[in-house]
């Protein structure tokens, strides 16, 4: 279990470490909200521990982490608390943990503080310079964390469609750090954006598909949680339809050598 967990763990939260000494220089609110994110995600965590005798790992650093970036730096804790609880509790906790759910707690957080109380800024994204995600990028790749098929679908469908549609997608803005650290961390999260290569790739051409639409009609760190959202939400029925047509084609070829 402490393999599992160095591994797996430990080089996110590495990743996170430049982004997160960078937005500590300049919101004097940041260590605060920090301490007060992940230890809200951990007291969760250890209740449904407790209650299913289980262990406890250290992504809830990472989502504590990932929701004290995200968050803009006047929002109140008491938004957060409610956020938070209804992120991992109904994303993550009741389906049994981390590997279990489908969709992604700090997605679910993220989508449910901007529906629910408007007076925030929620979905514009904090400013991030793009070199401050760049570690991250190079460490999630090299340790295998991100999903490279999932890259490539968002990598493609973005460029494809931005070009037309929205150019200035993919002009870098202040908020460039937080949108690839948003891709690395929750869109290309490995638990939620499929179990299949195909599978994968198609997870990221719909999410940055949905992304660049979204797009047209608000910011574009929100356009990606919600994107991200209504993507993981159809993971599972892509997946079943890549496991299908595979099943068939080497139905079919059975078939054919059988006949030869």
């Amino acid at each position: 279990m402490r393999r599992g967990i160095l591994r797996d763990d430990l080089p996110a939260l590495a990743g996170l470490l430049v982004p997160a000494l960078w937005l500590a220089g300049q919101d004097s609110w940041f260590a605060p909200r920090l301490l007060f994110c992940v230890g809200l995600v951990l007291a969760w965590q250890l209740v449904f521990a407790l209650v299913r005798g289980q262990g406890m790992g250290l992504h809830g650093v990472v989502s504590g982490v990932l929701i004290a970036l995200f968050v803009p730096a006047a929002a109140p804790f008491w938004q957060l608390a409610i956020g938070i609880s209804f992120g991992l509790v109904l994303g993550e906790a009741v389906f049994g943990g981390r590997g279990r759910n489908f969709v992604q707690p700090v997605v679910l957080t993220l989508a449910f503080l901007a529906f629910s109380f408007a007076d925030q800024p929620w979905r514009d994204g904090v400013e991030l310079p793009l070199t401050s995600a760049l570690p991250a990028l190079g460490l999630l790749v090299v340790t295998g964390q991100v999903r490279l098929p999932v890259l490539l679908g968002l990598a493609v469908s973005i460029v494809a469609l931005a070009l037309p549609i929205a150019p200035d997608l993919l002009k870098p803005g202040p908020a460039s750090g937080a949108l690839l650290l948003a891709l690395l961390f929750l869109t290309a999260d490995p638990v939620t954006s499929g179990a299949t290569p195909a599978g994968r790739i198609l997870y990221g051409l719909l999410a940055g598909a949905l992304m660049v639409l979204f797009s047209t009609g608000g910011p574009a760190f929100g356009a990606l949680v919600f994107a991200t959202l209504l993507a993981s939400i159809f993971t599972p029925l892509i997946d079943h339809m890549v496991t299908a047509v595979h099943t068939w084609l080497m139905q079919r070829r059975t078939r054919r050598l059988r006949n030869v």
